[in-house]
């Protein structure tokens, strides 16, 4: 471990030992409270990176060294963290799980399989199982592939947000080389403009892109869709600005954003959740009582993730039968129910299914916004 580790490790134990009333041979450390340790280690930061993935990476290497053990349980942002740690004794080492038949892609993880960490085990185990599907390779963006992989082949409890599995995990031989990690995943990082390479973990509101003449604002809401449709539109469109990033400033804004840029239409795509939809049905509410340019559905974006999305637990609890059936009302009509299913189950959907690959192969996907 480096020194910085070894520190972190020594501020973690003293808390642990602060603890009163401690019955069992580890300790529980809250999310707070590793935030509050790791504030104390000098030149804890000597980069000036996103501190939450200094973290990241520091738990990730002191869970490899058997050290603490992550929860499961993951916090919603962007960078994601545990909501907390056990911190172990100093013990034998767990049992190692039997190795799985490994893709030919992946013959050489063999050799690491004994020092992974569960959580790169566990990933290891659902890119091994995504290359036997006998995938596409078409080369995609980091987040459509991450989505594409443990979406449909990492259980819930190990990746509750999978399109965001890979921005922070950056230990080991196959997370740690991101130039490997690429050329084996067949993806690329995809750069937004005047933003640096860790945008993804910078994300701030309000990010515009002037992409034609058009009186026609897109609004998504991620990153890297934002990024797959600005890279597939046609040589002739009606789009003026592709937006990204705005979330509930939308609502607020959404007077500015169209007297400001000559706007006569807002067309939106968002994740299919509580939050997805609650956001564009409001702005829409907001246009029509103020005769603003109206805020619609991008019908075949939705269609085509409805068609192709797996769906996941939501970050909400799930919705009354009512408000569900009130917010898929905003959505055109044949996509009303099935919507309204999803949003009563708890479950969603993320933009990210509709990625590049299909973009870039369905030439008629700009139909309903250009």
């Amino acid at each position: 471990m480096k020194q910085r580790e070894i520190d972190f490790l020594g501020f973690l134990t003293a808390m642990a030992r602060r603890k009163k009333g401690r019955k069992t041979s580890r300790t529980r450390i809250g999310l707070d409270e590793v935030w509050t340790a790791f504030r104390q280690v000098p030149l804890r930061n000597p980069e000036n990176e996103y501190e939450p993935i200094v973290l990241a990476r520091q738990l990730d290497s002191l869970e490899e060294h058997g050290k603490i053990e992550q929860f499961k349980k993951r916090t919603r942002e962007t960078v994601t963290l545990p909501v907390g740690i056990w911190l172990l004794p100093d013990a034998a080492p767990k049992p190692v799980p039997p190795m799985p038949v490994w893709h030919h892609e992946l013959y050489w993880l063999a050799k690491e399989w004994r020092t992974a960490t569960d959580r790169q085990r566990a990933t290891y185990l659902a890119v091994n199982a995504w290359f036997f599907s006998g995938p596409d390779l078409f080369r995609v963006p980091l987040r459509e592939r991450a989505l594409e992989i443990f979406g449909r082949f990492g259980s819930e409890e190990d990746f509750p947000m999978p399109e965001k599995t890979l921005d922070t995990l950056r230990s080991g031989p196959l997370f740690g080389d991101r130039d490997r990690l690429h050329e084996v995943l067949r993806t690329f990082t995809v750069h937004p403009p005047l933003l640096a390479e860790d945008f993804v973990e910078k994300v701030g509101d309000g990010y515009y892109q002037r992409v034609g003449m058009g009186d026609v604002l897109l609004v998504v809401e991620n990153v890297t869709t934002w990024w797959s449709l600005v890279n597939t539109l046609p040589e002739n469109h009606r789009l003026g600005y592709v937006a990204w990033g705005l979330g509930g400033t939308f609502r607020a804004s959404i007077n500015t954003i169209s007297a400001k840029r000559d706007i006569t239409e807002v067309r939106y795509f968002g994740d299919l959740d509580l939050s997805g939809l609650r956001i564009p049905a409001a702005a829409a509410d907001i246009a029509r009582k103020q005769d603003l340019p109206p805020v619609r559905p991008t019908e075949r974006l939705y269609t085509a993730l409805l068609d192709m999305g797996v769906p996941r637990q939501g970050k909400e609890p799930p919705a009354e039968m009512s408000m569900a059936a009130d917010l898929a009302g905003w959505l055109p009509v044949d996509h009303r129910k099935r919507s309204t299913i999803l949003l009563t189950r708890g479950r969603r959907m993320a933009q990210e299914w509709v990625g590049y690959r299909h973009l870039s192969r369905d030439e008629g996907w700009h139909g309903d916004v250009c």
